[in-house]
């Protein structure tokens, strides 16, 4: 399909709103979904999104809507930017619009606690035949509020149909957003997941004051787990060391603006899970990340040691400083990457 003018963005939080203005910089014409009516009311007069990216003015050229087939229908490209835990609810609905032409672009991280399927398997799970193999996922060091400002950053898009990936690194593409293409859709969807868990054990580890030593090691034995996971569900090695995986690592470990870092961090200063769930206006996904991946991982047989000790803090009772002590006195090894 030869993409037009118009792109559907699907929904308007906070990476929403930035890919939004990224691409009505670009000059196309953007429909912006958004799910509370009073919200596309709010931002159609104000030009503002103050709920997830306050201070960035949305062009005009952003159009917003809280009718999904207003948004849909007539555009070129459909990029689904929900919260992971609204994509199965909104998977159907796209579905009964999406004409066969349509490309879809999954820009949400996770990994479905029920049925363990990726962004891009529940949405071709319930869209039309024609799109199986041609779901896009894109992931890296994203951060909404720098991507919206025009603050240099580099992404990763992914999918099995090379033509489409290409097709989508054209949209996206602009002078200080630079896209990669890669065909294992496998593995950056699963390293857009697990890069939450991670960062929750990085805040954790923050939050004890334990230093740069300290979370370096973790951020680099949670690349081990991580690649084992990835190669067991039949994506690749490298992709770990990618954009998907160390770039988002690295963004999401050690950034201010990382929702994840920083409900770990409170949770070791003493606040309860409930509290920084409760807390934040913004869904902190490493949360239900973490039992998914942890079930996953058990199905496979993979050993996660991290995983399984933040697993153990957010459901299980267990302390955060003891996790973080055993996970620094396990048994010494060899360093075989895998």
């Amino acid at each position: 399909m030869k993409v037009d003018g118009k792109i559907c963005v699907l929904n308007a939080g906070g990476w929403g709103t930035a890919l939004s203005v990224l691409l009505a910089g670009k000059g196309y014409e953007v429909r912006l979904w958004a799910r509370r009516p009073e919200l596309a009311r709010q931002i159609s007069l104000t030009r503002e999104n103050p709920d997830y990216l306050p201070g960035v003015t949305i062009p005009r050229n952003v159009l917003v809507s809280p009718s999904l087939d207003e948004a849909v229908v007539g555009s070129s490209v459909v990029v689904v930017a929900t919260i992971f835990q609204g994509l199965k609810e909104l998977a159907p609905r796209l579905g009964a619009v999406l004409a066969p032409d349509q490309l879809v672009v999954s820009a949400a991280k996770g990994l479905d606690e029920e049925s363990l399927r990726r962004g891009s398997e529940l949405l071709e799970a319930a869209l039309p035949p024609v799109h199986r193999g041609r779901v896009a996922a894109i992931s890296g060091p994203n951060h909404a509020e720098e991507v919206s400002r025009g603050i240099p950053t580099a992404t990763v898009v992914a999918c099995k149909d090379d033509a489409v990936a290409l097709q989508i690194q054209s949209v996206l593409s602009a002078a200080a957003f630079r896209v990669y293409t890669n065909s294992d859709i496998v593995g950056v969807e699963l390293c857009g997941a697990l890069k939450n868990v991670v960062a929750i054990a990085a805040g954790m580890s923050d939050g004890f004051g334990y230093g740069d030593n300290a979370k370096a090691a973790l951020i680099t034995r949670s690349l081990a787990e991580i690649g084992r996971l990835v190669v067991v569900e039949g994506g690749q090695a490298y992709t770990v060391a990618g954009m998907a995986g160390i770039g988002d690592i690295i963004a999401t470990c050690t950034s201010s603006h990382s929702r994840n870092r920083a409900a770990g961090e409170a949770i070791a200063r003493g606040k309860s899970v409930e509290q920084v769930i409760a807390s934040s206006p913004m869904v902190v996904e490493g949360i239900p990340a973490t039992r998914a991946v942890l079930k996953l991982a058990r199905q496979r047989g993979v050993e996660m040691p991290i995983t399984r000790q933040i697993h153990a803090v957010l459901f299980e009772g267990g302390s955060p400083q003891e996790v973080l002590a055993q996970l620094m006195t396990r048994e010494s090894t060899s360093e075989p990457w895998m």
